[in-house]
């Protein structure tokens, strides 16, 4: 199925949320597409239950920069957001200047050829949330446990099971239909492309070991990516889906090594999709304003496609670019040809506020762009104690073993669900009191439940959590 963007407005305009192909609102025929597309995962997966994908990605690659001949001292400490935006620009401005050999993606320069002046200057070039908490420390913090393995059934670091990738994947929504569904939806409710894409993103996840990147999660990402608040979640649109706001002048990818930005962009990803348990989806805003070339090369704006077309397909509501310079022009034209219907659907123009404010109603709208939504997500650094149950290796093993008991029972269930679903009526297939549909549904909210406390174990506190803007479901409770 290929929606319009006249249906998309048409949902904005009048406050109510398309049910047409979504969760709790399948056809008969839709659940028999789910139920068939479920068949050949779980045939999928136990074809392949001891299968490993080598990690090969370049998620989990670091800089070569030495950070331990800077003093704490040596880095500044900006009070408001405008003040760290004006000292990283500036800083940026000097760092390249006179030197054209320095403006591409991955910079080469060693250590040994950057000055002392220059490595404070720069704020892009990568010393991580936990380098820079152990450098003012003057000693290791642990915010986490510095070895890590992918789980006691797979401890390989150099490999992930497919298996268990997928479960772990899907776990996180509270049914796993949620995550599944997404990928009928993209591929126009063709199981067979469906499942494809399932494959596809199985084992790019395995191969950039985003369970490792999830482990680590903002602590492992640039502090002053994280500092600068270069997307953060802000509200809700007018449908209650999310709002995340990304200012796109503050992303400068062109001053930071390629890796390091992909992974950001991959951990912000996934940190939406963990404490938006309940929801497929998220609205975007990106605010072009003031932006220039070095914000957006094209390589990071491939990648950032790459990523809403396949691992994160069909997540958004709608695409909001508020733009007010022609560089932008260029810009979508070479990015427009990697557009799928769907997603080119979703992906809507604001030229000002007002039509900003289309879908997204005044009181959720940012106050720096005139609206009275003064709630701000500023970046709080990790303490040393908030991941302490991480350490805990018995109580990670026991919450191992019950998630995959979870696990063994929805595929039970769901295989029991899908040879029901097949042969039977259409009133039987779309009544939620089915019997077998009830069993399948308890087990989706034990698996979700399971999971729920596994991920204690396995990842790390993002900044919504440190900020008590989670609740014991998991979900995202902004003010």
């Amino acid at each position: 199925m290929v929606i319009s963007q006249a249906s998309v407005l048409k949902e904005y305009k009048t406050r109510t949320p398309s049910t047409e192909s979504v969760p709790g609102h399948f056809t008969a025929d839709e659940q028999r597409k789910i139920a068939k597309l479920w068949h050949l995962l779980l045939k999928y997966l136990e074809e392949n239950k001891v299968k490993s994908i080598k990690v090969t990605g370049e998620l989990l690659k670091k800089h070569e920069h030495d950070w331990s001949s800077l003093k704490p001292d040596d880095y500044p400490s900006p009070k408001t957001e405008d003040e760290e935006e004006a000292l990283t620009r500036n800083a940026w401005e000097q760092f390249t200047k006179g030197d054209t050999g320095i403006r591409r993606m991955g910079f080469l320069l060693k250590k040994q050829q950057l000055t002392h002046e220059q490595l404070v200057l720069d704020r892009y070039v990568g010393e991580t949330t936990w380098q820079y908490i152990d450098r003012v420390s003057g000693r290791h913090v642990s915010l986490v446990p510095d070895e890590f393995f992918p789980s006691f059934a797979h401890p390989d670091t150099d490999t992930r099971n497919t298996r268990d990738v997928f479960w772990a994947t899907v776990s996180v929504k509270s049914h796993p239909d949620i995550w599944v569904h997404r990928y009928l939806r993209s591929s126009g409710w063709d199981v067979g492309k469906a499942l494809a894409m399932i494959k596809s993103v199985i084992e790019w996840r395995a191969a950039e070991a985003v369970d490792r990147v999830n482990f680590e999660g903002d602590i492992g990402l640039g502090l002053d990516e994280m500092r600068l608040g270069m997307s953060r979640l802000v509200g809700k649109d007018r449908l209650g889906y999310p709002l995340l706001y990304v200012r796109v002048r503050r992303i400068m990818p062109r001053a930071n090594e390629g890796f390091a930005f992909k992974r950001y962009l991959v951990a912000q990803f996934d940190a939406m999709q963990n404490v938006n348990r309940n929801n497929e989806r998220v609205t975007m805003l990106y605010d072009f304003t003031g932006f220039s070339i070095d914000n957006t090369p094209l390589t990071m704006l491939q990648f950032m496609i790459m990523l809403g077309l396949k691992p994160y397909a069909e997540a958004s509501s709608v695409l909001i670019l508020l733009v007010d310079s022609w560089l932008f022009n260029n810009l979508w034209n070479l990015v427009r040809p990697f557009l799928d219907a769907n997603l080119g659907a979703r992906i809507v123009f604001a030229k000002n506020i007002d039509e900003v404010k289309q879908f997204i109603d005044e009181d959720q709208l940012p106050k720096e762009l005139g609206g009275k939504n003064t709630f701000a997500v500023r970046y709080k650094l990790p303490e040393e104690t908030e991941n302490k149950i991480m350490f805990d290796m018995e109580g990670r093993r026991a919450a191992e073993t019950e998630w995959r008991g979870r696990v063994a029972e929805f595929e039970r269930a769901t295989k029991e669900w899908a040879d029901v679903v097949v042969d039977a009526t259409d009133a039987d297939v779309e009544d939620p009191g089915l019997a077998c549909t009830v069993h399948r549904d308890a087990a989706a909210q034990d698996l979700g439940n399971a999971e729920l406390e596994l991920r204690k174990f396995v990842r790390s506190k993002n900044i919504y959590e440190r900020m008590s803007l989670v609740d014991k479901n998991g979900c995202l409770q902004l003010p």
